[in-house]
Protein backbone atom coordinates (compact mmCIF):
# COMPACT_ATOMS: atom_id res chain seq x y z
CA UNK A 1 0.00 0.00 0.00
CA UNK A 2 2.70 2.05 0.30
CA UNK A 3 3.90 5.12 2.86
CA UNK A 4 5.10 8.70 2.28
CA UNK A 5 8.85 8.42 2.68
CA UNK A 6 8.56 11.54 4.15
CA UNK A 7 6.25 10.77 7.17
CA UNK A 8 7.60 7.58 7.58
CA UNK A 9 11.23 8.77 8.06
CA UNK A 10 9.26 11.99 10.18
CA UNK A 11 7.68 9.31 12.83
CA UNK A 12 7.86 5.63 11.93
CA UNK A 13 6.58 3.87 14.31
CA UNK A 14 3.34 6.51 14.30
CA UNK A 15 2.90 5.61 10.62
CA UNK A 16 3.23 1.68 11.33
CA UNK A 17 0.41 2.49 14.28
CA UNK A 18 -1.93 4.17 11.60
CA UNK A 19 -1.31 1.31 9.44
CA UNK A 20 -1.84 -1.33 12.18
CA UNK A 21 -5.10 0.71 13.07
CA UNK A 22 -6.83 0.73 9.12
CA UNK A 23 -5.80 -2.26 7.98
CA UNK A 24 -5.09 -5.37 11.20
CA UNK A 25 -2.43 -6.53 13.05
CA UNK A 26 -0.27 -8.09 10.25
CA UNK A 27 -0.64 -5.56 6.98
CA UNK A 28 2.26 -5.18 3.92
CA UNK A 29 2.85 -1.14 3.82
CA UNK A 30 5.91 -1.87 0.89
CA UNK A 31 6.75 -4.79 -1.42
CA UNK A 32 8.19 -7.77 0.65
CA UNK A 33 7.87 -5.39 3.81
CA UNK A 34 5.23 -6.25 6.64
CA UNK A 35 4.19 -4.50 9.73
CA UNK A 36 3.65 -7.32 12.80
CA UNK A 37 2.22 -5.63 15.64
CA UNK A 38 0.49 -8.55 18.32
CA UNK A 39 3.25 -9.20 20.99
CA UNK A 40 3.19 -13.37 20.46
CA UNK A 41 4.04 -12.70 16.57
CA UNK A 42 6.74 -10.29 17.84
CA UNK A 43 8.34 -12.49 20.07
CA UNK A 44 8.23 -15.55 17.53
CA UNK A 45 9.49 -13.25 15.44
CA UNK A 46 12.45 -12.48 17.51
CA UNK A 47 12.65 -15.75 19.48
CA UNK A 48 13.25 -17.62 15.97
CA UNK A 49 16.12 -15.57 14.92
CA UNK A 50 19.29 -17.91 13.38
CA UNK A 51 16.00 -20.25 12.57
CA UNK A 52 12.54 -19.23 10.45
CA UNK A 53 13.86 -15.74 10.56
CA UNK A 54 17.36 -14.22 10.42
CA UNK A 55 18.53 -10.22 10.91
CA UNK A 56 19.25 -8.38 7.88
CA UNK A 57 22.40 -7.45 6.51
CA UNK A 58 23.51 -5.13 3.96
CA UNK A 59 25.45 -6.91 1.46
CA UNK A 60 28.38 -5.22 -0.43
CA UNK A 61 30.07 -6.71 -3.41
CA UNK A 62 33.11 -9.22 -2.88
CA UNK A 63 35.53 -6.82 -3.86
CA UNK A 64 34.25 -4.38 -1.21
CA UNK A 65 33.61 -6.77 1.80
CA UNK A 66 36.11 -6.58 4.71
CA UNK A 67 37.17 -9.12 7.14
CA UNK A 68 36.64 -7.11 10.56
CA UNK A 69 33.79 -5.15 10.02
CA UNK A 70 31.89 -5.88 13.02
CA UNK A 71 28.33 -6.49 11.56
CA UNK A 72 29.91 -9.62 9.52
CA UNK A 73 30.45 -11.66 13.19
CA UNK A 74 27.28 -11.58 14.73
CA UNK A 75 27.42 -15.57 14.46
CA UNK A 76 31.14 -15.24 15.97
CA UNK A 77 29.75 -13.81 18.83
CA UNK A 78 26.29 -15.77 19.23
CA UNK A 79 28.77 -18.73 18.94
CA UNK A 80 30.89 -17.39 22.09
CA UNK A 81 28.10 -15.90 24.63
CA UNK A 82 26.77 -20.26 24.17
CA UNK A 83 30.37 -21.20 24.45
CA UNK A 84 31.55 -19.04 27.35
CA UNK A 85 28.72 -19.10 28.92
CA UNK A 86 28.10 -15.18 29.69
CA UNK A 87 25.42 -16.14 31.54
CA UNK A 88 27.57 -17.11 34.51
CA UNK A 89 28.57 -13.33 34.55
CA UNK A 90 25.08 -11.40 34.04
CA UNK A 91 24.03 -10.91 37.08
CA UNK A 92 26.90 -11.28 39.21
CA UNK A 93 28.61 -8.97 37.46
CA UNK A 94 26.40 -6.44 38.21
CA UNK A 95 26.14 -6.78 41.62
CA UNK A 96 29.91 -6.92 41.93
CA UNK A 97 30.44 -3.80 40.30
CA UNK A 98 27.42 -2.08 41.20
CA UNK A 99 29.14 0.09 43.55
CA UNK A 100 32.09 1.46 41.00
CA UNK A 101 28.92 1.82 38.19
CA UNK A 102 27.17 4.16 41.18
CA UNK A 103 30.78 6.37 41.81
CA UNK A 104 31.01 6.78 38.28
CA UNK A 105 27.29 8.07 37.64
CA UNK A 106 27.72 10.23 40.18
CA UNK A 107 30.91 11.75 39.26
CA UNK A 108 28.91 12.03 35.94
CA UNK A 109 25.86 13.90 37.35
CA UNK A 110 27.71 16.20 39.71
CA UNK A 111 29.69 17.53 36.66
CA UNK A 112 26.45 18.14 34.94
CA UNK A 113 25.34 20.51 37.12
CA UNK A 114 27.93 22.73 35.77
CA UNK A 115 27.69 22.42 32.35
CA UNK A 116 25.07 20.76 30.93
CA UNK A 117 24.89 17.06 29.53
CA UNK A 118 24.41 15.79 26.33
CA UNK A 119 23.91 12.46 24.61
CA UNK A 120 28.00 11.61 24.23
CA UNK A 121 28.41 12.66 27.70
CA UNK A 122 25.82 9.89 28.80
CA UNK A 123 27.63 7.68 26.33
CA UNK A 124 30.97 8.53 27.84
CA UNK A 125 29.58 7.98 31.45
CA UNK A 126 27.95 4.29 30.53
CA UNK A 127 31.05 3.04 29.29
CA UNK A 128 33.42 4.40 32.03
CA UNK A 129 30.62 3.05 34.08
CA UNK A 130 30.17 -0.08 33.07
CA UNK A 131 32.92 -1.21 30.22
CA UNK A 132 35.53 -2.77 32.87
CA UNK A 133 32.33 -5.44 33.10
CA UNK A 134 33.88 -6.89 29.67
CA UNK A 135 37.39 -5.34 29.54
CA UNK A 136 38.77 -4.58 32.85
CA UNK A 137 41.96 -2.39 31.66
CA UNK A 138 39.83 -0.58 28.71
CA UNK A 139 42.00 2.63 28.95
CA UNK A 140 44.31 5.12 27.00
CA UNK A 141 44.37 4.76 23.08
CA UNK A 142 42.28 1.63 23.51
CA UNK A 143 39.21 3.60 24.97
CA UNK A 144 40.05 6.39 22.70
CA UNK A 145 40.07 3.51 19.44
CA UNK A 146 36.90 2.31 20.94
CA UNK A 147 34.87 5.50 21.02
CA UNK A 148 35.98 6.53 17.31
CA UNK A 149 34.80 3.70 15.85
CA UNK A 150 30.95 3.13 17.61
CA UNK A 151 30.93 6.95 17.53
CA UNK A 152 31.82 6.45 13.47
CA UNK A 153 28.94 3.18 12.81
CA UNK A 154 26.23 5.80 15.18
CA UNK A 155 26.40 8.26 12.53
CA UNK A 156 26.52 5.52 9.83
CA UNK A 157 23.55 3.88 11.30
CA UNK A 158 21.38 7.25 12.16
CA UNK A 159 21.34 7.62 8.34
CA UNK A 160 18.14 7.26 6.59
CA UNK A 161 20.28 6.55 3.54
CA UNK A 162 23.78 4.75 3.02
CA UNK A 163 26.00 5.28 -0.04
CA UNK A 164 28.11 1.97 -0.69
CA UNK A 165 31.68 2.10 0.61
CA UNK A 166 33.21 2.93 -3.29
CA UNK A 167 31.33 6.24 -2.98
CA UNK A 168 30.76 7.36 0.48
CA UNK A 169 33.72 9.14 2.46
CA UNK A 170 31.58 8.40 5.75
CA UNK A 171 31.86 4.88 5.01
CA UNK A 172 35.40 4.74 4.40
CA UNK A 173 36.15 6.37 7.49
CA UNK A 174 34.16 4.00 9.83
CA UNK A 175 35.66 1.46 8.81
CA UNK A 176 39.47 2.82 8.67
CA UNK A 177 38.02 3.90 12.33
CA UNK A 178 36.68 0.22 12.78
CA UNK A 179 39.85 -1.39 11.21
CA UNK A 180 41.80 0.68 13.96
CA UNK A 181 39.61 -0.24 17.16
CA UNK A 182 39.84 -4.10 16.04
CA UNK A 183 43.54 -4.29 15.30
CA UNK A 184 44.20 -2.12 18.59
CA UNK A 185 41.40 -5.13 20.54
CA UNK A 186 43.08 -7.90 18.49
CA UNK A 187 47.06 -7.10 20.38
CA UNK A 188 45.20 -6.33 23.74
CA UNK A 189 43.47 -9.80 23.61
CA UNK A 190 46.75 -11.43 22.49
CA UNK A 191 48.31 -9.64 25.49
CA UNK A 192 46.03 -10.98 27.97
CA UNK A 193 46.25 -14.39 26.88
CA UNK A 194 49.77 -14.15 27.04
CA UNK A 195 49.45 -13.16 30.49
CA UNK A 196 46.44 -15.14 31.76
CA UNK A 197 46.60 -17.72 34.39
CA UNK A 198 43.93 -20.49 33.63
CA UNK A 199 43.94 -21.11 37.51
CA UNK A 200 42.36 -17.37 38.27
CA UNK A 201 38.90 -17.20 37.76
CA UNK A 202 37.46 -14.36 35.68
CA UNK A 203 37.32 -11.27 36.03
CA UNK A 204 35.69 -9.71 33.03
CA UNK A 205 34.10 -11.14 29.82
CA UNK A 206 37.32 -11.33 28.00
CA UNK A 207 39.06 -13.51 30.54
CA UNK A 208 35.50 -15.83 30.15
CA UNK A 209 36.32 -15.85 26.43
CA UNK A 210 39.90 -16.71 26.38
CA UNK A 211 38.79 -19.77 29.26
CA UNK A 212 36.25 -20.90 26.63
CA UNK A 213 37.95 -24.42 25.31
CA UNK A 214 37.05 -26.33 22.37
CA UNK A 215 38.47 -29.62 23.68
CA UNK A 216 42.09 -29.70 24.41
CA UNK A 217 42.29 -25.88 21.96
CA UNK A 218 40.90 -22.47 22.65
CA UNK A 219 37.28 -22.28 21.45
CA UNK A 220 38.02 -18.74 19.60
CA UNK A 221 40.85 -17.09 17.99
CA UNK A 222 42.25 -13.49 19.19
CA UNK A 223 40.19 -11.89 16.19
CA UNK A 224 36.77 -13.76 17.58
CA UNK A 225 37.43 -13.01 20.84
CA UNK A 226 38.07 -9.23 19.63
CA UNK A 227 34.87 -9.21 18.09
CA UNK A 228 32.46 -10.61 20.23
CA UNK A 229 33.95 -7.74 22.70
CA UNK A 230 33.59 -5.02 19.94
CA UNK A 231 29.88 -5.88 19.35
CA UNK A 232 29.44 -5.98 23.58
CA UNK A 233 31.60 -2.55 24.22
CA UNK A 234 30.00 -1.22 21.25
CA UNK A 235 26.47 -1.69 21.90
CA UNK A 236 27.09 -0.60 25.64
CA UNK A 237 28.39 2.73 24.46
CA UNK A 238 25.55 3.79 21.94
CA UNK A 239 22.78 1.89 23.23
CA UNK A 240 23.27 1.72 27.30
CA UNK A 241 24.16 5.45 26.68
CA UNK A 242 21.22 6.75 24.89
CA UNK A 243 19.09 4.58 27.86
CA UNK A 244 20.68 7.04 30.46
CA UNK A 245 20.02 9.80 27.76
CA UNK A 246 16.23 8.53 27.95
CA UNK A 247 16.31 8.58 31.85
CA UNK A 248 17.23 11.82 32.25
CA UNK A 249 14.72 12.76 29.48
CA UNK A 250 11.80 10.89 31.45
CA UNK A 251 13.41 12.76 34.82
CA UNK A 252 12.93 16.24 33.08
CA UNK A 253 9.48 15.51 31.18
CA UNK A 254 7.70 14.08 34.13
CA UNK A 255 7.10 14.52 37.49
CA UNK A 256 8.16 11.55 39.30
CA UNK A 257 8.11 11.24 43.22
CA UNK A 258 8.42 8.39 45.05
CA UNK A 259 5.27 6.45 47.06
CA UNK A 260 5.90 6.63 51.08
CA UNK A 261 5.08 3.05 51.22
CA UNK A 262 8.07 2.31 48.32
CA UNK A 263 11.49 1.50 49.19
CA UNK A 264 14.09 3.51 46.91
CA UNK A 265 15.70 0.05 45.49
CA UNK A 266 12.17 -0.89 44.36
CA UNK A 267 11.06 2.28 43.30
CA UNK A 268 14.17 2.96 40.74
CA UNK A 269 13.59 -0.28 39.79
CA UNK A 270 10.07 0.34 38.20
CA UNK A 271 10.47 4.01 37.21
CA UNK A 272 13.60 2.16 34.84
CA UNK A 273 11.32 -0.35 33.38
CA UNK A 274 8.69 2.64 32.78
CA UNK A 275 11.82 4.67 30.78
CA UNK A 276 12.50 1.48 29.27
CA UNK A 277 8.56 1.03 28.08
CA UNK A 278 8.22 4.70 26.80
CA UNK A 279 11.53 5.72 25.37
CA UNK A 280 13.03 2.46 24.36
CA UNK A 281 16.33 2.43 22.69
CA UNK A 282 15.53 0.34 19.45
CA UNK A 283 11.85 1.47 18.95
CA UNK A 284 11.59 -0.27 15.12
CA UNK A 285 13.52 -3.82 14.18
CA UNK A 286 13.38 -6.46 11.56
CA UNK A 287 13.39 -9.94 10.43
CA UNK A 288 13.96 -11.49 7.33
CA UNK A 289 11.63 -15.04 6.82
CA UNK A 290 13.93 -17.96 5.97
CA UNK A 291 10.66 -19.95 5.56
CA UNK A 292 7.08 -19.48 5.00
CA UNK A 293 5.03 -17.87 8.26
CA UNK A 294 1.76 -17.57 9.13
CA UNK A 295 -0.14 -14.94 10.78
CA UNK A 296 -3.57 -15.13 11.93
CA UNK A 297 -5.12 -16.21 8.39
CA UNK A 298 -2.27 -14.60 6.70
CA UNK A 299 0.28 -16.04 4.95
CA UNK A 300 3.69 -14.13 4.72
CA UNK A 301 6.29 -15.86 2.36
CA UNK A 302 9.83 -16.79 2.81
CA UNK A 303 12.13 -13.67 1.98
CA UNK A 304 9.74 -10.64 2.92
CA UNK A 305 11.14 -8.81 6.33
CA UNK A 306 8.20 -8.29 9.07
CA UNK A 307 9.21 -5.27 11.20
CA UNK A 308 8.46 -5.47 14.52
CA UNK A 309 8.35 -2.26 17.38
CA UNK A 310 8.54 -2.91 20.70
CA UNK A 311 7.73 0.83 21.10
CA UNK A 312 4.15 0.10 18.94
CA UNK A 313 3.63 -2.63 21.65
CA UNK A 314 4.60 -0.52 24.44
CA UNK A 315 1.89 1.89 23.94
CA UNK A 316 -0.96 -0.09 22.50
CA UNK A 317 -3.98 -0.13 25.04
CA UNK A 318 -4.95 -3.38 24.20
CA UNK A 319 -2.26 -5.35 25.79
CA UNK A 320 -1.64 -2.92 29.22
CA UNK A 321 -4.37 -2.86 32.49
CA UNK A 322 -3.81 0.36 32.51
CA UNK A 323 -3.30 3.63 29.93
CA UNK A 324 -0.55 3.19 28.55
CA UNK A 325 0.11 6.63 27.30
CA UNK A 326 0.87 7.73 30.72
CA UNK A 327 4.31 7.41 31.91
CA UNK A 328 3.60 5.97 35.46
CA UNK A 329 6.13 3.88 37.03
CA UNK A 330 3.44 2.74 39.81
CA UNK A 331 1.98 0.49 37.28
CA UNK A 332 4.86 -2.00 37.37
CA UNK A 333 3.88 -2.34 41.40
CA UNK A 334 0.51 -4.38 40.64
CA UNK A 335 0.82 -8.22 39.99
CA UNK A 336 -0.06 -8.14 36.10
CA UNK A 337 0.48 -5.38 34.09
CA UNK A 338 0.17 -6.14 30.44
CA UNK A 339 -0.32 -9.11 28.21
CA UNK A 340 2.80 -12.04 27.51
CA UNK A 341 5.52 -10.93 25.13
CA UNK A 342 4.06 -7.33 25.66
CA UNK A 343 6.96 -5.84 26.88
CA UNK A 344 10.45 -6.03 25.01
CA UNK A 345 12.74 -3.54 25.55
CA UNK A 346 15.38 -5.83 24.96
CA UNK A 347 14.36 -8.05 22.56
CA UNK A 348 13.76 -12.05 22.59
CA UNK A 349 15.43 -15.08 22.10
CA UNK A 350 18.54 -16.39 20.98
CA UNK A 351 19.63 -12.04 20.30
CA UNK A 352 18.28 -10.56 23.14
CA UNK A 353 20.31 -8.27 24.14
CA UNK A 354 23.24 -9.99 26.54
CA UNK A 355 23.95 -6.70 28.89
CA UNK A 356 20.20 -6.69 30.37
CA UNK A 357 21.58 -7.11 33.81
CA UNK A 358 24.27 -4.18 33.20
CA UNK A 359 21.92 -1.94 31.66
CA UNK A 360 19.67 -2.84 34.10
CA UNK A 361 22.07 -1.92 36.96
CA UNK A 362 23.76 1.21 35.60
CA UNK A 363 20.36 2.68 35.04
CA UNK A 364 18.46 1.70 38.15
CA UNK A 365 21.70 3.27 40.28
CA UNK A 366 21.25 6.06 37.99
CA UNK A 367 17.49 6.53 38.89
CA UNK A 368 18.61 5.92 42.84
CA UNK A 369 20.76 8.94 42.34
CA UNK A 370 18.34 10.98 40.50
CA UNK A 371 15.82 10.93 43.56
CA UNK A 372 17.25 13.84 45.05
CA UNK A 373 18.19 15.58 42.14
CA UNK A 374 16.33 17.89 39.38
CA UNK A 375 16.74 17.84 35.67
CA UNK A 376 16.32 20.68 33.70
CA UNK A 377 16.13 20.75 29.81
CA UNK A 378 17.06 23.08 27.12
CA UNK A 379 15.00 24.59 24.17
CA UNK A 380 12.79 22.28 25.21
CA UNK A 381 12.60 18.69 25.78
CA UNK A 382 14.41 16.48 23.27
CA UNK A 383 12.20 14.89 20.27
CA UNK A 384 13.22 11.24 19.03
CA UNK A 385 15.80 10.68 16.29
CA UNK A 386 15.23 7.54 14.59
CA UNK A 387 17.25 5.21 13.26
CA UNK A 388 18.43 1.36 14.27
CA UNK A 389 18.59 3.44 17.92
CA UNK A 390 16.28 6.08 18.71
CA UNK A 391 18.13 8.62 20.39
CA UNK A 392 16.31 11.76 22.22
CA UNK A 393 17.51 14.64 19.29
CA UNK A 394 19.91 17.63 20.52
CA UNK A 395 19.51 16.56 24.42
CA UNK A 396 20.99 18.95 26.50
CA UNK A 397 19.77 18.85 30.37
CA UNK A 398 21.47 19.97 34.16
CA UNK A 399 21.12 17.44 36.75
CA UNK A 400 20.43 19.73 40.34
CA UNK A 401 21.63 18.57 43.34
CA UNK A 402 19.36 18.58 46.73
CA UNK A 403 15.85 19.32 44.50
CA UNK A 404 14.06 16.05 43.93
CA UNK A 405 10.90 15.00 44.54
CA UNK A 406 11.06 11.65 46.08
Amino acid sequence: MGLPPKDFDRDPVACLARLRDEYGDVCAFATGKVLLSRPEWTHWALARSNGATVAQQIEEPRQFQRPDLIRDHVETWMAARRTAQWHRLGRDVAERTAPVIRLRLRDFMDASGDSPASLADCQLAVLDAAGSVFVRDLEGSLRSALIAAADALQKGAMASFTLPYWLSPRTRRRLRCNTVWIEALVAHVGARRTSRDAAEPPSDLLDLLLDARDGDRPAFSDLAVAQALSINLGNLYTVGGTGLAWLLTAYGEHDIVRPEAVGAEDWARVVVKETLRLYPSVSLTSRTLSEDAEFGDVTVPAGDSVFLSPLLLHTDPRWWREDPSRFDPARWLAEEVHDPHAYLPYGAGPRICTGVHISNAVLEAAADLLADRAVTGYSGLPKRRWGSITQPKRLRVRIGRGTGSS
